[in-house]
């Protein structure tokens, strides 16, 4: 599994920090702006809470042909999702 996290759809709430501490940080950009980033590999089911965890489903998770994995990919043509 791979990771993606749009930034511009991440507002900076911290729950994917909360459910893999290890795996993901939110970093303070700057005039009350926040971004999740992620700061280590982090097994399947840590991604996998981390996105799941995710209020604004910034947190894309690939599968290893780069297949978008979650969330499941919509005919929303704004968002792709």
């Amino acid at each position: 599994m791979r990771v993606s996290i749009d930034w511009d759809m991440c507002a900076g709430a911290g729950l994917c920090a909360r459910a893999a501490p290890r795996v993901f940080e939110v970093i303070d950009l700057g005039d009350g702006r926040r971004r999740a980033v992620l700061t280590a590999p982090g097994s399947d089911a840590q991604l996998t809470a981390a996105a799941f965890a995710c209020p604004t489903l910034a947190i894309t998770i690939l599968d290893a042909t780069g297949r978008p994995l979650y969330p499941a990919p919509s005919d929303d043509p704004r968002t792709g999702r």
